[in-house]
């Protein structure tokens, strides 16, 4: 008899002579290690000789047992089990997400428990359930979570099987990403060697807008559109492969940079009438860029690949640090997010999803804005207002006129303030940031915070009015930052040209 199926029949001997016990228990009882009876416990589930409740943590007996309760030991099980029926599927759903957090690669805990807005105790004993169950596992020397082997939600299974067509000429290394946006894939050339990224996302009018902004935008802090293709409905049902895109021309749409001489207010005349102009902003018009059409159903963007990763890492590690934060540092890179918000906003655009999720790092540390999914024009044709979609953006860093129908570009510097803010002071839990977070919405700072970051304080304040119109434009900041706070232009030129 093999090792393994002796701990089984010593659980189940357990289990007939004590009836129905937990995983600890067991183990303490028969000598073993929790988690090694923890894996026999499933293993024995798996072949129906054991049955589990489900609350926290799982009660288990033997199956043979099942029959042989009294109406008062069912009745009480029935309870306990409708009772924690809805703990069941909350727990499900917490580890699905959990298992989407962890599809782009190895995270921390702390990281884990901030794309759940958790606490990071609570997500680490989610997080070890999930390792006895085979379901994650932990680097001893990062203290980085992933996925086990062959552990993929369905959303990433059917992504990773919907990419056979990129085999033409790329090599799909990871997937750095997904949403309701799309998923954005880490990707090696074929022909050329160079590593990408390659977004797919529905063909929509949305994503029509983001690569029709990202070909017109041309600068060192805002990520480098390359190209992109669009491709038919089917593809996914038939297995049609996308176009291969060292191809035929005729199988890729690009679209050429405007450049800065050309703007909005250059276009022809719009055929459209004033009224239709001004009801939504969800199409960008752009002289001199070809519309996509909206006949398909998915659009692959490739861009430049920023291997620095997120601002959000940035904010994590440095959270993670028993030392005070680089001020100097912090302000450097704080400095290139205004450089590339000032130029989008140059060129007449609202981006209206700043975060630190998006906001990238390259290589050797120079800053890149990223995600353009909900980009917009500031102004119509008409110069008149124009009435958007409401609440378009991350709630806890949109500005307080977003859940409205009117705002321009000063609603990008609201969030700017709070990125700035976190930037600069360290919260080491979510709870701390959960408790802030509405104060700092509101203009009210942490204590010290002022005396410690005079000047900064200062601007953020502002940054976060309540009014758009008291709020500084990014050029004002710029120019302000380069004044007040002591900037050295030959260090910025070198990270920012």
């Amino acid at each position: 008899m093999s090792a393994d199926a002796k701990i089984e029949l010593k659980i189940c001997d357990y289990l007939r002579e004590n009836g129905k016990s937990t995983a600890l228990v067991i183990s303490k009882k028969i000598a073993g290690d929790k988690k090694l009876v923890n894996k026999h416990l499933y293993n024995l589930e798996r072949s129906k000789k054991v049955f589990k409740t489900d609350g926290q943590p799982p009660v288990w007996n033997l199956l043979e047992n099942k029959s042989q309760k009294t109406d008062e030991e069912e009745e009480e099980e029935e309870e306990h089990e409708g009772a924690a029926a809805s703990q069941t599927k909350e727990s499900a759903r917490e580890e699905e997400r959990v298992m989407k957090s962890l599809k782009s690669g190895g995270l921390k805990a702390s990281q884990v428990a901030r794309d759940l807005g958790q606490q990071t105790k609570s997500t680490k004993k989610l997080l070890y359930s999930m390792m006895e169950k085979g379901k994650v596992q932990k680097d001893k020397e990062t203290n980085e979570w992933t996925l086990n082997k062959g552990e993929k939600t369905k959303e990433s299974l059917h992504s990773l099987a919907s990419l056979s067509g990129l085999s033409e000429s790329f090599d799909v290394m990871k997937e750095l990403g997904s949403g309701g946006f799309g998923e954005v894939y880490k990707v090696k050339h074929k022909f050329d060697g160079k590593i990408y990224a390659v977004k797919r996302v529905v063909l929509t009018e949305e994503a029509d807008s983001e690569v029709k902004a990202l070909a017109r935008l041309e600068h060192p802090n805002i990520v480098r559109y390359i190209t992109c293709w669009p491709d038919s409905e089917n593809w996914t049902d038939n297995g049609n492969q996308l176009p291969n895109t060292s191809g035929s021309l005729s199988d890729i749409v690009t679209f050429e940079r405007s450049g800065p001489e050309k703007r909005d207010d250059d276009a022809d005349e719009d055929d459209a009438d004033e009224d239709d102009a001004d009801e939504d902003d969800k199409d960008l018009e752009i002289s001199g860029i070809s519309s996509l059409s909206l006949n398909g159903s998915y659009l692959f963007i490739q861009m430049e690949f920023c291997e620095g990763g997120t601002l959000t890492s940035w904010i994590d590690d440095r959270n993670l640090m028993r030392k005070q934060r680089n001020t100097v540092e912090t302000n450097k890179i704080f400095y290139e997010i205004i450089r590339g918000v000032e130029y989008i906003h140059s060129e007449k655009l609202i981006h209206r999803d700043l975060k630190p999720d998006n906001i990238l790092f390259t290589a050797n540390g120079k800053v890149k804005i990223g995600d353009f999914g909900l980009v917009a024009v500031q102004e119509n044709h008409s110069m008149g207002a124009i009435y958007r979609t409401e609440g378009k953006g991350t709630p806890s860093y949109m500005s307080p006129e977003q859940d409205s129908k009117r705002y321009n570009e000063k609603t990008d510097i609201f969030p700017l303030g709070l990125i700035w803010f976190e930037m600069l002071w360290k919260l080491s839990t979510y709870t701390e940031r959960k408790k802030l977070w509405q104060d700092l919405r509101d203009q009210k700072f942490p204590e010290g915070f002022c005396d410690r970051y005079r000047t900064e304080n200062k601007f953020i304040e502002r940054m976060l009015s309540f009014t758009p119109e008291d709020r500084p434009s990014a050029k004002q900041i710029k120019l302000k930052m380069k004044e007040f706070l002591f900037l050295n232009q030959n260090q910025l030129s070198q990270r920012t040209c």
